[in-house]
């Protein structure tokens, strides 16, 4: 019976352990309809092996939720009144799993004036355009807003209708900043996998608008796409991308500055490619690895020649040194040579104060404690100068008279 005992804990004890999850808000009392920022960016893998953190989702307690994604934040609009209980889960390598929750106290809120949004997806299109079967895509969505007030957040989930009639959920997207009136956005759907050769009905659908849309007649979209048959490479050969170089602006951001990317890509390949996904993520100083989001190369790309990407930007969080890792995939016609689409840079978030790891480095403080030291010893010799009387040496004698040898003073008889 012991020994039983003591195997069990001896499993238990080997057993890695998950991942401790952590979950914030900006606001836990929020009015109806107003957007709430939910970070779970501090939660802490088991190591940076396969105990590294991999996936979050969120529940925001009111039946709505995200799916697995990358990124530690989320954000949602509630509409209803009174208290919510939101939480993350995480899950890292292993498929070990931590969660963590918060409470929100939702509260009644004035409904809003001087008109409502008006959402409706205009275009889109995939990329690429035709993709191979088994090849990844992604959807380019162009958002407009027809109403008469800004639309401060809203939701687009995209669905895949495949030849054989079923349906397959690709995911959701967000809108990332407010869409003033008359105003249009670019937006990309969660990247899929091209399954199923034939004609694809791909449908986009708007919701969850804050403040609420009274036409809603227009938040659909259907359009097609075609998937190919794999046949491999074309004849005449094949593109080969490669993230050339990727500079942040500004080089060494603070911490809570904005970082943009720009990202060089070159064609090293004899055939033009015609479309790519980029994907850019950052390793932060303890090991958590955060989405910074995705973009695509739009415009075809001859062989030789290079184009720089932009668009992607994030928020510096965590003093130190950063890995900042772009990915190209998806490349259109498809790649032979793939060791090449990868590319990591570092960057050094700094302090508040300018320094690295929140203070001076070691030479820095030696040097500094040397020069301080240097200076308050010169001003203490200089007070000890001033201020300490001189001692009183003892006064010579003078030197004695030479001899007078002149002549006596001539007297009157």
């Amino acid at each position: 019976m012991w020994a039983i005992a003591f195997s069990l804990l001896a499993v238990v004890a080997a057993t890695p352990r998950g991942p401790t999850a952590a979950l914030s808000v900006d606001n836990i009392t929020p009015v109806v309809g107003q957007i709430v920022h939910f970070d779970a960016s501090a939660s802490v893998g088991h190591d940076e092996g396969k105990g590294r953190i991999v996936s979050y989702e969120f529940d925001f307690g009111d039946g709505t939720g995200t799916r697995e994604q990358s990124s530690p934040m989320a954000s949602h609009a509630y509409s209803l009144v009174g208290p919510k209980w939101a939480s993350v889960t995480v899950e890292d390598a292993r498929g070990n799993e931590g969660s963590a929750s918060v409470r929100i106290e939702v509260r009644s809120g004035s409904p809003p004036t001087g008109g409502t949004p008006d959402l409706t997806p205009k275009s889109a299109y995939p990329i690429p355009a035709q993709p191979v079967e088994g090849q990844v895509a992604i959807l380019s969505i162009t958002l407009a807003n027809v109403g008469n007030a800004t639309a401060e957040a809203a939701t687009i989930d995209v669905t895949d209708q495949r030849p054989n009639g079923t349906v397959v959920a690709i995911g959701a997207t967000s809108l990332s900043a407010s869409l003033a009136p008359e105003a249009s956005v670019v937006v990309y759907s969660p990247t899929f996998v091209a399954m199923g050769v034939g004609n694809h009905s791909l449908r986009i659908i708007v919701g969850n608008v804050t403040p609420a849309e009274t036409d809603v007649e227009d938040n659909m979209l259907m359009i097609g796409m075609t998937v190919l048959p794999a046949t491999g490479p074309p004849p005449e050969g094949a593109p080969d991308l490669a993230p050339q170089s990727v500079d942040t602006s500004p080089a060494q951001p603070v911490e809570g500055e904005l970082v943009s990317l720009s990202i060089t890509i070159v064609n090293r390949g004899t055939v033009a490619a015609e479309s790519a996904i980029i994907d850019a993520s950052d390793v932060r100083p303890n090991g958590t690895i955060v989405s910074i989001g995705t973009t695509v190369l739009s415009t075809p790309l001859e062989p030789g020649t290079s184009a720089i990407v932009s668009g992607l930007s994030f928020i510096a969080a965590g003093v130190g040194d950063h890995e900042v890792q772009v990915t190209i995939r998806s490349v259109a016609p498809a790649e032979t040579d793939v060791a090449d689409n990868t590319l990591t840079v570092r960057m050094t978030v700094l302090s508040a104060t300018g320094l690295p790891n929140g203070g001076f480095t070691l030479d820095a403080a030696l040097l500094a404690g040397g020069l301080a030291a240097a200076a308050v010893a010169a001003l203490l010799v200089a007070t000890w100068l001033l201020l300490t009387p001189r001692e009183m040496e003892p006064l010579e004698p003078p030197p004695p008279e030479p001899p007078d040898d002149s002549p006596p003073p001539i007297r009157p008889p």
